[in-house]
């Protein structure tokens, strides 16, 4: 693994790696001037490898998110993949997803952008074509973490990357996310069953904890479901309108916020409920609920759900899509 960084001149900085295109490290201040790091990580490859469901800050895919009995239907294709969750295959597969090899670094083409590229053979995991993926992080003068995720086939085949870093804006995890306040631009979620597979439609979050239309701590949501290890979420939100922001996290303690704008329908809000006890980067102590990610992504295909677009791409449409981090400190 080979480890790159970026830095800025107020002192935020980010630390990427090879492997899994993965974000390893983001430091950031608090509302006294302490740079710390917020977001989960290892502090070495093989680490990563004797953990690797934790998906820490990796480049996700080929398809992420869960795919019923290991098989891809929709966008005109019907194939098998490799299930790697019971009989569900989650996130790209268990051994040559995206996250599990070495990416390489392009030539620098902008000193605050470093870019990743990786091509995944055509029946890697089961997955037809071969795809040809490029993951970029840009650090701006204006604190923005910039996510680019870019992908091209030579034959038609489903795409749906993100990013899987999870955050913890109290610095080196010295606290969990319960108290940390969420704010979602949603109404609804995908109605899922105990696997976390579509069941069809969407579920009004009015009047229940996964509603966060308005600012309010995580920790008033839990449990929020009985199917998870750890009382936490897992859920898919269906973004009201797509030209406001996605989501807003905030620790009044820190001062940090981190406000979420992307290109994508919809969000996976996960608090960590499976994150292995140990210690992260730098002795950072990791756990269920030390961390949540907010994930910008589209909707996989499935019989159960005809009304959502394909994810599959042809040849002649590359896939694209752009999230931004707005970090920020607030003094109360």
């Amino acid at each position: 693994m080979t480890l790159a960084s970026i830095s800025n001149a107020y002192g935020t900085s980010l630390v990427v790696s090879t492997f899994g295109a993965r974000l390893v490290e983001l430091m950031f201040r608090d509302k006294a001037g302490t740079v710390e790091n917020i977001v989960l990580g290892y502090d070495s490859e093989e680490a990563y490898q004797e953990n690797p469901d934790g998906y820490f800050g990796a480049t996700v895919g080929r398809v992420a998110g869960r795919l019923a009995l290991a098989r891809f239907i929709g966008g005109g294709l019907d194939f098998p993949t490799v299930a790697n969750e019971g009989t569900t295959h989650l996130h790209g597969g268990p051994d040559r997803a995206l996250d599990r090899v070495e990416w390489e670094i392009l030539p620098s083409t902008s000193a605050d952008t470093i870019s990743f590229q990786y091509l995944s053979p055509a029946g890697v995991e089961g997955y037809p074509g071969n795809l040809e993926v490029t993951s970029s992080y840009q650090l701006t003068s204006q604190d923005e973490l910039v996510f680019e995720l870019k992908a091209r086939t030579d034959a038609p085949t489903p795409v749906n990357l993100v990013n899987h870093a999870y955050l913890n804006l109290s610095g080196n995890a010295r606290r969990s996310i319960v108290e940390h306040e969420l704010v979602i631009n949603a109404a609804t979620i995908l109605d899922t069953d105990v696997d976390l597979l579509p069941r069809g439609g969407v579920i009004s979050v009015a009047g229940t904890a996964y509603d966060f239309r308005e600012k309010r701590q995580i920790g008033e949501a839990l449990p929020a479901s009985g199917s998870e290890p750890w009382p936490g979420i897992d859920s898919t939100y269906v973004r009201n309108n797509s030209s406001d922001f996605a989501a807003i996290l905030s620790d009044s303690v820190s001062g940090r916020v981190v406000k979420v704008n992307t290109t994508e329908p919809t969000l996976q809000v996960y608090t960590g409920n499976r994150i292995p006890v140990g210690p992260g980067r730098s002795g950072a102590p990791h756990g269920p609920g030390k961390g949540i990610c907010l994930e910008a992504h589209r909707v996989p295909d499935s019989p159960a759900l005809p009304e959502w677009p394909s994810i599959v791409i042809e040849p002649s449409s590359d896939y694209y899509q752009r999230t931004v981090w707005s970090l920020s400190t607030a003094s109360n």
